[in-house]
């Protein structure tokens, strides 16, 4: 049987199952005979499906042919371009592939690919520049915003033991303003400070992009001439854009971003812009970000509005943004001083304007900074409080310490009374009152703030009595236990010590510093005065400022009196005390349970001595100091004096051998007689005016 030629019905692409294909046969006898389905001429279930899918596909290709009939002049147009640029990357293709270097490379690749290691090489080449393309890709997806990161706002208040505020601390971030609302003068300062050289002329070049690349990879940034406009720039996206504090360690991706975003803002924005967003953006202290902000907190006006002097100071704290405005005074005004240097150097301001801003500037302290928050105190207890506070900074937080606000003013009061009187001039003075727990009462600083030392951190715990946060109680310590005598009398010298300590920078004369210590009540109080012209002796200027605070103590607290025998009785049994008198008496008021003391004194002046420590005041004498001082000392050298007490806690009759130093003094005419003094002091102060001698000359 001849076989018959295989067909394809029309619209089909399959085999007619109808016509036996090539090479088919009749059934023979004895054979199975087809499914009755087929022997029908019905389709089988396979043929359906296959019917079906062929439908799909041509459905499938007209709505393409058609889509495409659509599309062909929206790609048209969109491949333009390519079409332009395709040529340009063949032919700069084909300039790179004939150069001779290339054909090299090109060598160089074929035959380290024929060597046993080649490929591994080649192949860990590819996979690193495919890492590193990776990283780079990563690194510009995570790109900070150009804005900057947002800032809470959060105030944290000190207060003083009656509930008066004493400082504010927290976080604060301005408005952004366009540079026409900021002072010309405080642009000029701030370039002074941040960039003299911002104007020079820079190029983006080969060069540029390899200098911002490797400044991006110093641990600092250049303070020379020559750096043009991506110092600012690079200060700006270092410090306040990534945040990266100054001298501390930063990343490789930190580094990649720096780089990028200093080419970024360099080739996209003018200087203008760039040194608006510096200001908008630039710490002014501690927790104060942007000029605005600035501005308004610790001047009360608005930017527009600063004054030379004014920008000079934060300019200044643009330099330093971890130091307190209001603690840290002495030292923004040395910043500032470099500032004004900074513009006179750029031509923005003359000699002289410079020298009548720096006297501004010298007297210029932000709103808010008083004596306690100069001493440093606020910002101890705020680092003792922290802990209790929590890592997430509060919206709001109130720490009261045991600071007297009533005492504190006192103290204040009497330091300006002693400046006055030492005339000023290099003059510092201060004071510490610690209380019976060790807690701060009153504090004047007058050289530098207390340092962060395990003494000033035990002086702040104990200062904390009460601490809330979002309006919560955190901690309360309304009582606590009082600390030995001993104990407390060294914490106080050493942090009187810290409180004394000269600005940098400052030139006195050490032996003209004076310290004194003193109780009164239950309060310890020390007092110091440095850098000025002594009065009556070395130690006449602390002691007397002592004096003014005890007096002050003792009208504001009145001590009770040393309980009678029957009182005494009555407290054991419970029942309160009636009586009681001043605890600061004249001399003869009230025995003196003082111990005698013996030893080697050191002048103070012709009428007290200091001996083992403590101030000795002569019974019935007014002493003198000067030459009569002087003297005084020739004739004691290093001759050993007894001293018994003679009525108030201070007071004295000192004898130097057989020889009453009171009657000394007095007969050689180097003091005067006190009132009250007994008879044979007068007569020795009348015979040194017979004779004409020591003062009555």
């Amino acid at each position: 049987m001849v076989a018959e030629p295989m067909t394809t019905q029309p619209g089909r692409d399959w085999l007619d199952l109808a016509s036996p294909p090539p090479g088919s046969r009749e059934a023979q006898p004895g054979e199975t005979p087809p499914p009755s389905h087929l022997a029908a001429g019905r389709k089988p279930y396979s043929e359906s499906v296959l019917e079906s899918v062929s439908q799909l596909r041509a459905g499938a290709a007209r709505a393409g042919s058609t889509a495409a009939g659509h599309l062909e002049p929206v790609l048209s147009a969109a491949a333009a371009p390519l079409r332009r640029v395709v040529p340009a990357w063949q032919e700069a293709a084909g300039r790179l592939g004939a150069h001779p270097l290339a054909a090299r490379v090109a060598g160089t690749a074929r035959r380290a690919g024929a060597l046993p290691w080649g490929r591994a090489f080649l192949l860990t080449t590819v996979s690193a520049l495919g890492a590193g393309a990776l990283f780079l890709a990563w690194c510009a997806a995570t790109l900070p915003p150009l804005t900057g990161p947002r800032i809470p706002d959060a105030t944290l208040t000190v207060q003083a033991e009656d509930g008066t505020p004493i400082a504010r601390r927290g976080a604060r971030q301005g408005r952004p303003l366009a540079l026409d609302a900021v002072a010309p003068t405080m642009r000029q300062a701030f370039l002074a400070a941040q960039d003299p050289w911002f104007d020079d002329t820079y190029r983006l070049d080969a060069s540029g992009v390899a200098a911002v690349i490797g400044q991006a990879f110093r641990g600092t940034i250049s303070d020379g001439p020559r750096a043009g406009s991506p110092r600012l720039t690079q200060r700006l996206v270092r410090r306040d854009l990534i945040g990266a504090a100054p001298g501390e360690a930063r990343s490789l991706a930190d580094r990649v971003r720096e780089a990028m975003l200093v080419l970024w803002l360099q080739a996209r924005e003018d200087r203008p812009r760039i040194l608006a967003r510096a200001l908008n953006l630039a710490r002014f202290g501690h927790g104060l970000t942007g000029i605005d902000a600035a501005a308004r907190t610790l001047f009360g006006k608005e930017a527009a509005a600063l004054t030379t002097a004014e920008a000079a100071y934060l300019s200044g704290l643009s330099l330093a943004p971890d130091l307190q405005p209001d603690r840290d005074v002495l030292a923004v005004r040395r910043l500032g001083r470099d500032v004004l240097d900074g513009m006179v150097m750029m031509g923005t301001l003359s000699a002289a304007q410079s020298a009548e801003a720096g006297r501004a500037l010298d007297a210029l302290s932000p709103v808010g900074a008083t004596p306690a928050t100069r001493s440093g105190f606020p910002d101890l207890v705020l680092t003792e409080a922290a802990g209790r506070l929590g890592r997430e900074t509060p919206r709001e937080a109130v720490i009261r310490t045991t600071l007297d606000r009533s005492l504190q003013d006192a103290a204040e009061k009497a330091v300006e009374r002693r400046l006055d009187a030492a005339g000023r001039g290099g003059t510092r003075a201060g004071l510490l009152v610690l209380g019976p727990d060790g807690g701060v009462q009153a504090v004047v600083a007058g050289g530098l703030p207390l340092a962060d030392s395990p003494e000033a951190r035990r002086a702040a715990s104990a200062s904390l009595r009460h601490l809330g946060r979002d309006g919560r109680p955190v901690y309360d310590r309304l009582v606590a236990g009082p600390m030995p005598a001993a104990e407390r009398r060294t914490a106080l010298l050493t942090l009187l010590t810290g409180l004394a300590r000269p600005p940098v920078g400052a030139d006195e004369d050490a032996n003209r510093d004076g310290l004194y210590v003193g109780t009164a009540g239950d309060l310890l109080v020390g007092t110091y005065l440095s850098g000025g012209a002594p009065e009556n002796g070395a130690g006449d200027g602390p002691e007397a400022l002592f004096q003014d605070v005890a007096a002050q103590v003792a009208k504001a607290r009145p001590a009770p009196l040393a309980a009678e025998p029957r009182e005494a009785a009555r407290e054991t049994s419970g029942i309160p005390r009636t009586a009681s008198r001043p605890a600061w008496q004249n001399p003869g008021e009230r025995p003196s349970a003082s111990p005698a003391l013996r030893g080697i004194p050191r002048v103070i002046d012709t009428g007290r001595l200091r001996l083992d420590g403590q101030a000795v005041r002569l019974a019935g004498v007014e002493g003198q100091g000067g030459a009569l001082a002087r003297e005084f000392r020739q004739y004691l050298r290093r001759r050993e004096v007894t001293c018994q007490p003679a009525g108030a806690a201070d007071l004295y009759r000192c004898r130097a051998g057989d020889q009453d130093l009171s009657e000394v003094v007095l007969f050689n005419g180097a003091g005067r007689a006190a009132p009250g003094a007994p008879p044979e002091l007068q007569a020795a102060e009348a015979s040194a005016k017979a004779r004409k001698a020591g003062l009555w000359q």
